[in-house]
């Protein structure tokens, strides 16, 4: 006859920890309430105040940009070097950059005006600028060389003027004495030019072309006495004259329109933009220190609701504490001592309180299980710290045969090289020594034996180099891909020059450089040497983001590989297709290797007779 189960009934200690306790869930739920309201106003603050530093940060930002913009400005004009010009776009185009990124996250209208006025004054400071280089280049150009060629064409015309009419007749003495007079004024001339163009004054303008046309005067003059064979000399001198003053002119103009540019509209830009910058920061860290004393008032008055709540139920906490603690702190109590002297691993004989019909009797009894089960965790315990000392030895014994192994490569690598390079020096010295007397065979033979060196050198080198992938010492650095792959294909062996494009866009990392150098270098140098039509050769190198990788690709248009031989490419020792090209079978395998210890995959997509991919992930 099967016993009925009789219903579970509550016990007197249920009930009153229940009272007790839902009095104070009920408290924290209150407490909860209050807390997640406060804690709502206080990230709405906190991202308002965040919005803000961030907008401030930005100013500060636009503000040493906008400094930096000034200084590289006035370095350009102190100097007029190239350098400081091409400075002065790059940091122009990043606070252009910064300015159009603050003003699409800004929310602020105030700001956003200050920001749309600034950048306006910014365009039209750099676009004077811009005005103002040419100008100055095209001063540059007229005083350091066309003014100076032009000044020596009419030095050496005076010159000639002034030989010719020396010994003329006594009536025409005067054209002699003219002549000098011109070189005279002449000479002034340049001489006023030069110190404008030195310290920028009008009177050096004057200066300069009423010398001119003093000695244009002096020229003219003479010109219907002159003689036939100095009358081309007098009108080339003229026309050579005016040419000077019109190059002179041109000169002061792009001058005064330089300093213009520099000193008036340039200027006046430069302040308005500083000023709606200083105005952006300002109107930031005023809202900052708004909601900062907004959220201390909001905050303490959270705190002082809180702190009230808490109060209250630290107190109904107490008395229900003093309530229960009769009826539940002696079995507890004794029940503790019991769970920890099994804890510590003891087995006892009894477990008290087992024949209660409450919560402490359902205790005791779990405490009796958990005894019974106690053996048998000592048990397993002790197996576990067996287990963990064998890993541990197998682990060792797995290190020490690691550096067994990385020794064996070296002293390989190391102690086989030395009698390959003896027996390559004794091939060659028979060569040297024995030339005239070898057969044609002979010698063919000789250079069979030291390709086989090299190709022995190589896979010992490539053996070695296996050996140590992993052990990457140094630092992520960045890494402009475009630039390493641009260096890379000027760099290797492409007599046939096979034409090697890379996407205009590669990415720039922080990565270690040597391996990433290594993969490309291998997989473009691949697929160089084993191109069966090298004339009409063709590698292309691009990439594409994903999440967490870039994955990249070097595609050609070679013989491509059999899918059969997809997977035993990258296998040590392995070569397909083109079995006549020098390597060791390592290339791949070097490669997959290195890729995979840093994270990566690898793979090949391509058939027989048909283009070749390789596709591989790096890490971001």
């Amino acid at each position: 006859m099967i016993d009925k189960i009789k219903p579970k009934r509550m016990t007197s200690l249920q009930w009153k920890i229940y009272i007790g306790f839902g009095g104070m869930i009920l408290l924290l739920i209150s407490n909860g309430i209050l807390g997640i309201y406060g804690l709502g106003n206080a990230m709405q603050s906190f991202d308002q105040y965040r919005d803000v530093e961030k907008t401030y940060n930005e100013s500060l930002a636009i503000d040493r940009n906008v400094q930096e913009l000034k200084r590289r400005v006035n370095q350009y004009i102190n100097t007029g070097h190239s350098s400081n010009r091409d400075a002065v776009q790059v940091t122009y185009e990043k606070l252009q950059k910064q300015v159009s990124g603050l003003l699409s996250d800004v929310n602020d209208k105030e700001i956003s005006e200050s920001l749309i006025i600034m950048n306006s004054h910014l365009e039209g400071y750099f676009k004077n600028f811009t005005l103002a280089t040419e100008e100055r280049q095209l001063r540059t150009s007229l005083v350091q060389t066309s003014l100076p060629e032009q000044g020596q064409r009419v030095q050496v015309n005076l010159e000639k003027l002034e030989a010719q009419v020396h010994d003329s007749p006594q009536e025409l003495s005067r054209h002699y004495l003219a002549a000098l007079s011109a070189q005279r004024f002449f000479a002034l001339a340049e001489k006023n030019a030069l110190r404008y163009f030195a310290e920028p004054s009008t009177p050096f303008v004057d200066k300069t072309l009423s010398s001119l046309q003093d000695a244009r005067s002096i020229i003219e003059s003479i010109q219907a006495e002159a003689l036939n064979s100095e009358k081309v000399l007098v009108n080339d001198l003229l026309s050579q004259l005016d040419e000077y003053e019109k190059i002179c002119l041109r000169a002061f103009q792009a001058t005064r329109s330089y300093l213009y540019l520099v000193n008036v509209v340039m200027s006046g830009e430069a302040s308005e933009f500083a000023y709606y910058s200083m105005q952006i920061k300002n109107i930031a860290e005023s809202k900052r220190t708004e909601i900062n004393q907004a959220t201390i008032v909001h905050t303490q008055d959270i705190k002082n609701i809180t702190t009230i709540a808490i109060i209250g139920a630290l107190l109904i906490g107490l008395y229900y504490a003093w309530r229960l603690a009769y009826s539940v702190v002696q079995p507890i109590t004794a029940m503790t001592e019991t769970f920890r002297r099994l804890g510590a691993g003891e087995t006892l004989i009894t477990i008290p309180a087992t024949d209660r019909n409450d919560e402490i009797g359902e205790m005791a009894t779990a405490a009796d299980i958990f005894n019974k089960q106690n053996f048998v965790t000592k048990n397993l315990l002790q197996q576990s710290q067996t287990l963990s000392q064998e890993l541990i030895q197998k682990t060792r014994e797995l290190e020490m045969i690691n550096s067994e192994l990385d020794n064996f490569a070296y002293i390989a690598s190391h102690d086989l090289k030395s009698p390959l390079r003896g027996i390559d020096q004794l091939a060659k010295w028979i060569q040297e020594d024995s030339a005239e007397e070898l057969s044609e065979e002979s010698c063919v033979n000789l250079n069979k034996l030291q390709g086989r060196i090299r190709t022995m050198e190589t896979l010992l080198n490539d053996l070695l180099e296996y050996s140590r992938i992993g052990r990457i010492t140094g630092e992520c650095e960045r890494t402009d891909t475009g630039a390493m792959l641009k260096e890379i294909s000027e760099l290797i062996d492409n007599p046939e020059k096979i034409q090697i494009t890379i996407a205009p866009d590669m990415p720039v990392l922080n990565t270690f450089r040597t391996p990433l150098r290594h993969v490309f270098l291998n997989l473009i140098t691949n697929a160089v040497k084993h191109h069966d039509h090298p004339e009409t050769g063709k590698i292309n190198i691009d990439y594409r983001e994903l999440p967490d990788f870039y994955e990249f690709s070097v595609k050609d248009n070679g013989p491509g590989i059999d899918p059969k031989h997809h997977d035993r490419i990258f296998q040590m020792y392995q070569r397909v297709g083109n079995t006549t090209a020098e390597g060791s079978g390592m290339g791949l395998a070097i490669i997959k290797k290195q890729i995979e210890t840093l994270g990566g995959t690898i793979s090949v997509e391509s058939a027989e007779k048909q283009n070749t991919i390789f596709h591989f992930t790096w890490s971001k």
